[in-house]
């Protein structure tokens, strides 16, 4: 009887803990059965942000230091899941190493090599930024002529030193020669063109500097006379109404165009209508995705369509006039979306992502304003699929989703 019960104690005993085993060995589970390993922050400067999931844009969770201890516990497509200091994140691998680098010393340039250069802009002055990102914060400006000590460059970066501040500057507006100082009429013996503004409507901004980002220093009319001192990579240095600044030369011409009439009614118009699978179409106040919204406009409404040019039509409707993607005109009117949509074919299927939750988007566009979130295994009723996007509709709403 002894004989018997020895066995099933150990049984018993092993059991328990091999279940307990199994108990704590379930988060392990979740991360697909990954191998955890050791790897430290290796930044060569400033420091790491750890994010909610492996996108740039997602929410920043925390900062970890050069030198940190993180456990890695799986890596995919340039992002690593790790914890450090008790928390959960996603990372850049390019900034994990496998050996602990050494500490971040205060005077980290102290014995680096070096090398001078100067800045060299053909105008305005050269932005020195946080880090090597033409979106980072601005530290200073420097101005043509400025001696920098270089400390390193990389990916079309120098780190720097000038004016007795650090940061990062374009390497391409770096030269080994300090360059001629910026005289004050640097204009007076270039050799110029006159050329005129020539757009089909609205006017022409001139901008800061050659970049369609730039602030807007002025409007132009069409047929304003403008001096162009160059020309350079679709941008023209120019100066008109006692301003300088850069245009397009897309919307100059060597020859005065005539000018705008007030009343627009001998242009040649076409009768078009919206043409919209779902949703409304977004009348914009100039030809680009990103311009203000003037109105929206429902599938069927006839337009009145002035001109069309790189995918964007000149129109009017409702009293209004802008411009619409032409992709959503055509030339005969759609029938009017039924109110019930019962009869359009759908599919069923669910949500699944790796980590965190499926933004659901008022329109199939990454910038689209967000209706809700879908956690992992929602379903979802599939009414159609494009271009990467799915229309569908889950918990009573509806929506956009990445396919």
């Amino acid at each position: 009887m002894k004989k018997l019960l020895i066995p099933t104690f150990c049984f018993a005993v092993l059991s328990t803990v091999a279940f307990e085993e199994h108990i704590s060995a379930a988060p392990l589970s979740a991360e697909q059965k990954t191998i955890e390993t050791i790897k430290y922050v290796n930044v060569s400067s400033g420091s790491l942000n750890m994010r909610k999931s492996g996108k740039e844009s997602a929410t920043v969770v925390a900062k970890l230091s050069k030198g940190t201890k993180v456990t890695v516990y799986s890596e995919s497509k340039g992002w690593a899941k790790v914890k450090a200091n008790g928390k959960e994140g996603y990372v850049s691998t390019t900034y994990l190493s496998t050996k602990k680098p050494g500490a971040v010393k205060q005077a980290v340039t102290a014995n680096v090599k070096t090398t001078t250069k100067y800045v060299n802009v053909s105008s305005g002055s050269l932005n020195m930024r946080k880090s090597g990102s033409a979106s980072a914060k601005i530290v200073t400006t420097l101005s043509k002529g400025t001696k920098v000590t270089v400390y390193s460059e990389s990916k079309g970066w120098a780190k720097i030193k000038a004016n007795n501040k650090e940061g990062y500057v374009n390497t391409t507006y770096l030269s080994t020669k300090k360059p001629g100082a910026v005289k004050q009429a640097v204009t007076a013996n270039v050799k110029t063109t006159t050329k005129y503004v020539n757009v089909s409507s609205g006017s022409l901004n001139m901008r800061k500097s050659g970049s369609a980002s730039a602030k807007i220093v002025t409007t132009l009319s069409k047929g304003t006379k403008v001096t162009v001192y160059s020309e350079s990579k679709g941008w023209a240095k120019i100066k008109a109404n006692n301003k300088e600044g850069y245009v397009n030369t897309t919307y100059l011409s060597t020859k005065k165009p005539a000018t705008a009439t007030k009343a627009s009614t001998t242009v040649k118009t076409t009768t078009k209508y919206v043409n919209v699978s779902s949703g409304t179409l977004n009348m914009r106040k100039s030809g680009s995705a990103s311009a203000k919204i003037v109105t929206e406009l429902t599938k069927g409404t006839k337009v009145t369509v002035y001109s069309e040019s790189k995918g964007w039509a000149k129109i009017k409707a409702n009293n209004k006039e802008g411009y619409v993607n032409t992709a959503y005109l055509s030339t005969t009117k759609p029938v009017t979306a039924k109110p019930a949509s019962t009869p359009v074919k759908t599919t069923t299927k669910y949500v699944n992502v790796s980590s965190g939750t499926l933004n659901m988007r008022k329109s199939g566009s990454a910038s689209a304003k967000i209706v809700t979130e879908l956690t992992k295994g929602t379903k979802v009723t599939v009414y159609s699929e494009s271009k990467g996007w799915a229309k569908i509709k889950a918990n009573n709403k509806e929506g956009y989703v990445n396919t």
